[in-house]
């Protein structure tokens, strides 16, 4: 009679299949690397899948793929605002207001500037004007897929585990962004780094937070391809065997 073998117990945290949950934001864009458009915001929610594909010296390496069914971007707007008052003649005291706002563009700065306007000739009446500038933002809905993509994952025998992420893909907008005269279609790439903490090795679920540099852009397939770089800021929840 053949005794039985005992059953192995992964006492590792680490799983072959992952499904994460996440959302993530970004609160402005600045030129890091590779972008120029500045004051761009992002927010998405959506999920991820890893495969692990090896184990070495107490990490995994898995391939990783994203998707976010719900992503906002949000671009600047200027908002002007001139009001003419006339100070001669017989509609001294008559004051008009024209205002609008601008397509999305560079950066936006809050400004105002005022001056007067002599009568000319001298039987017409003078006028005193106020400019002012106020920004606005201009949110867009989108969605993203990232179908190549990685997570490098170490001290898979502890509960806190640092890892490394990156991610290719695209981003589909219903207008173009970040300005104007771009495109609705953007390549969007990202990498970045985050802490997992593991509630047990039994259930192995997990919550993360991670930082990732952000970058999208046209590849010049428009008339403007300013890109953007985001510093994005990611929680996340895990599971799976």
């Amino acid at each position: 009679m053949v005794a039985q073998q005992p059953k192995l117990v992964d006492d590792t945290y680490s799983r072959k299949n992952t499904y994460t949950l996440f959302a993530e934001y970004s609160n402005d864009s600045s030129h890091i690397l590779l972008g120029a458009a500045r004051q761009r915001k992002l927010a998405d929610f959506g999920g991820a899948y890893t495969r692990r594909v090896a184990r070495f010296w107490g990490s995994d390496l898995g391939y990783h793929v994203e998707v976010r069914p719900v992503l906002f971007e949000s671009d600047p707007l200027e908002n002007f605002s001139e009001t003419t008052v006339i100070t001669s003649g017989t509609e001294a005291g008559l004051t008009n207001t024209v205002t609008f706002s601008g397509a999305p563009g560079g950066s936006c700065k809050p400004s105002s500037s005022s001056g007067s306007i002599p009568a000319q000739p001298p039987d017409q009446p003078s006028f005193t004007y106020t400019d002012t500038t106020t920004c606005g933002r201009q949110w867009t809905f989108g969605q993203a897929f990232s179908p190549i993509g990685f997570k490098y994952s170490t001290r898979t025998r502890h509960a806190v585990q640092p890892f490394l992420v990156g991610t290719l893909g695209y981003m589909y907008t219903s207008r173009p962004v970040p300005v104007s005269d771009a495109e609705a279609f953007n390549f969007i790439f990202n990498i970045g780094a985050g802490i997992e903490v593991f509630k047990s090795v039994q259930t192995k679920r997990s919550v993360s937070l991670e930082c990732r540099y952000n970058h999208f852009s046209n590849r010049n397939t428009a008339p403007d391809n300013p890109g953007t770089d985001n510093v994005m800021f990611k929680a996340s929840y895990s599971f799976g065997r």
